[in-house]
C-alpha cells in the first residue's frame, strides 16, 4: 500500500472527490482518504505519476509518502524523480502546516466589526432603543445603501468562501464554501430587491 500527502483538501466532499478520481484509475483496487490527516492510501498497481496526475486533475495536490524516508543516508545517486518527489513532499509538508486559521481568526474580527456597525444602523433603532445619526433619521434610503454598502464589504473580506464555492458548483461537485455562497449570495441579493 502506496500513501501519499494530498494538499488543498477542506471537507468531506473535497475527501470524496480525490476518493472518486484515484479510484477511477486502472490497477487501482482501492483508495483511501483521510482529511484529517491528509492523506491518501492506495493499493494497486497504478504508478506514482499516474495518481499525482488524477489526484492534481481533481483540483488538490498529492505527493508520496517516504520516498526518500526509506533511502539510506549513504545512497548518494538518488534519481531525477526521487529528487523532484523530495522538494515537492517538503514543499507540500511546508503547506500543510497551519496558516488559515490565524487569517481566518483576523477575517473573522474584521467581519465582526463591519458587522456590528451594519446592525447598529439597521436595527439598533427598533430593537434596542439606540439612538440613530441625526442624518439618518428619516432617510430610509440612506440607511438602505449604507446597509448594503457594510454587507459588500463583509462579503468582498470574505470573498474566499465566494470564489470556491462557486468555482465547486462549476465543477459540479459543491462543497461547504458552496452553501455558505449560495446563502449568503441569495440573501444579499433578496435583501437588495
Amino acid at each position: 500500500m502506496e500513501k501519499y500527502t494530498v494538499t488543498g483538501m477542506s471537507c468531506a466532499a473535497c475527501q470524496a472527490r480525490v476518493e472518486k478520481a484515484v479510484s477511477k484509475l486502472p490497477g487501482v483496487r482501492e483508495a483511501n482518504v483521510s482529511l484529517l490527516t491528509n492523506t491518501l492510501a492506495v493499493e494497486g498497481t497504478a504508478s506514482p505519476e499516474e495518481i499525482c496526475r488524477a489526484v492534481e486533475d481533481a483540483g488538490y495536490g498529492a505527493t508520496p509518502q517516504g520516498t526518500i524516508a526509506q533511502k539510506t543516508g549513504t545512497d548518494q545517486n538518488l534519481s531525477a524523480r526521487e529528487n523532484h518527489y523530495s522538494e515537492k513532499l517538503s514543499r507540500d509538508e511546508e503547506a500543510l502546516r497551519d496558516r488559515t486559521t490565524p487569517k481566518l481568526l483576523r477575517r473573522f474580527l474584521i467581519s465582526l466589526g463591519f458587522l456590528l456597525i451594519l446592525m447598529y444602523v439597521s436595527m439598533g433603532h427598533m430593537m434596542w432603543g439606540f439612538p440613530i445619526p441625526a442624518f439618518l433619521e428619516g432617510n430610509h434610503a440612506g440607511i438602505g445603501i449604507l446597509e448594503m454598502l457594510f454587507s459588500g464589504i463583509i462579503m468582498v473580506i470574505n470573498q474566499k468562501f465566494f470564489i470556491s464555492g462557486f468555482k465547486s458548483l462549476w465543477h459540479r461537485s459543491p462543497n461547504m464554501d458552496s452553501l455558505i455562497a449560495l446563502g449568503s449570495m441569495a440573501g444579499f441579493v433578496y435583501s437588495v430587491v
